[in-house]
C-alpha cells in the first residue's frame, strides 16, 4: 500500500504485472453506504458497462463515480451503495466501488436483479458500438485474474458453474442456472449490458486471457503464427566480458542465447562491467526470434529490421548495448 495525495493506493503483485486499485476513499467523498451490505459466496465473475457517455479523463473519474453512487442510492434504484464491486476507466485505472470490496467478498446489485454468487466489474462507458480501450481491457484482464485467484474461481477453458437463482427478470427465483465462470451481465438479467462490442470480447477471448494472466502468460494475438508460450528472460552474468564485435543468436529449439566474437581484443573490464539482460521470444514460422539487449540503467536501443539478423554488435568501449531482430509483441485485445 502506498500514499498518493493523501489517499491509500493498494498494489497487488501478480505473476505478470502489478495491479493497482484506487480505494473507495479516493472518490466517495461524504458518500457512505445507506444501509448494510451483505457478504457473498463468490463462484463466478460478471462484466458490466455503465452505459454512460464515453470519453473521460482520469481526473474526472471520482466525480463520475459519485454520480453513479447518487443514482444507485436514489429512490429510483434504492440500493445501499454503488452497484459494482470494481470499476475501470478508459485509461485503465481500477477503482473500488462497493464498500469493502478490496478486503472481501461483498454482494453487489444489478438492474434486473443480482443473481448473487458473483463479483461485479464495470467498465465506464457505453460499449454497444464503441470498443473498450486497450488499457481498460488490460486492466479488466488483470483485475479478473486477481479476483479469480482471491475467490478460487475456475477460469480453465470451458469452465462453468451451476447454482439456484435468487431471482431476476431473466431467471426466476429457484431456477437452475449454469453459466461460464466469466460472463456478461446479459446472461443473468434481461439487458443489453455489457454492450455488444464488450460482450463479444467477454464471450470469445476474455476468459483465455484471464486464465493466461493467472499463469503469468501475457495475452497473445489471435493468429496462427503467434506463440502462446510466455516470454523467457536470459541474464548474461555481470562479470561476462562483452567484446567490441559480438554476434548474438538464439537457438530456436532451446531459446538459449549464444554469443560469438570476431574481435581480437576484449573490452577492458576495469570498473563495473555492464549487466546485460536478453529477453527471448519464441520464434514462429513467419516471425524471427527476438533478442533485446540493454545495459542496466539505460533504455533498450530501437529495434532493427529482420534483414539485419543475425545482428552484429559493433560498438567500441565500455557500456556497449545492443538489440537484434524484429520485435514481435505478445498482445491480443480480440474482437
Amino acid at each position: 500500500m502506498s500514499l498518493a495525495g493523501g489517499v491509500a493506493i493498494f498494489t497487488v503483485q501478480r505473476p505478470a504485472q502489478a495491479l493497482t486499485i484506487n480505494p473507495r476513499s479516493s472518490w466517495a467523498t461524504d458518500r457512505s453506504p445507506k444501509g448494510p451490505l451483505a457478504g457473498e459466496d463468490v463462484r463466478f465473475l460478471i462484466v458490466h458497462h455503465s452505459a454512460s457517455q464515453n470519453g473521460h479523463t482520469p481526473s474526472q473519474v471520482p466525480a463520475i463515480l459519485r454520480s453513479f453512487f447518487d443514482y444507485h442510492t436514489s429512490a429510483e434504484k434504492g440500493w445501499n451503495d454503488i452497484a459494482y464491486n470494481f470499476l475501470i476507466d478508459t485509461s485503465g485505472g481500477i477503482w473500488e466501488g462497493r464498500s469493502g470490496s478490496i478486503a472481501g467478498a461483498v454482494a453487489g446489485d444489478a438492474t434486473g436483479g443480482n443473481q448473487g454468487f458473483s463479483q461485479l466489474v464495470c467498465l465506464i462507458g457505453d460499449f454497444n458500438a464503441a470498443e473498450p480501450s486497450a488499457p481498460a481491457l488490460e486492466s479488466l484482464t488483470a483485475l479478473l485474474a486477481w479476483l479469480a485467484d482471491k475467490h478460487a474461481v475456475d477460469t480453465s477453458p470451458g469452465a462453468q458453474v451451476s447454482f439456484t437463482s435468487r431471482g431476476s427478470n431473466l431467471w426466476p427465483a429457484g431456477a437452475a442456472v449454469t453459466t461460464p465462470t466469466i460472463t456478461g451481465h446479459r446472461t443473468m438479467s434481461s439487458t443489453s449490458c455489457p454492450g455488444a462490442s464488450l460482450n463479444q470480447i467477454v464471450t470469445t477471448t476474455l476468459t483465455a486471457d484471464v486464465h493466461g494472466a493467472r499463469a503469468g502468460v501475457p495475452p497473445v494475438q489471435s493468429s496462427t503464427t503467434t506463440s502462446t508460450k510466455p516470454m523467457q528472460t536470459t541474464t548474461i552474468p555481470a562479470e561476462t566480458t562483452i567484446p567490441a564485435e559480438t554476434t548474438i543468436a538464439v537457438d530456436p529449439t532451446t531459446s538459449k542465447v549464444a554469443m560469438t566474437s570476431t574481435a581480437a581484443d576484449p573490452i577492458p573490464t576495469a570498473g563495473t562491467p555492464p549487466r546485460v539482460v536478453a529477453t527471448v521470444a519464441e520464434s514462429s514460422p513467419t516471425a524471427p526470434t527476438v533478442v533485446q539487449v540493454a545495459e542496466a540503467g539505460r533504455q533498450p536501443i530501437a529495434e532493427s529490421s529482420a534483414a539485419q539478423q543475425p545482428l552484429v554488435w559493433t560498438a567500441a568501449g565500455l557500456g556497449v548495448a545492443a538489440t537484434a531482430g524484429l520485435a514481435w509483441r505478445y498482445r491480443r485485445m480480440g474482437d
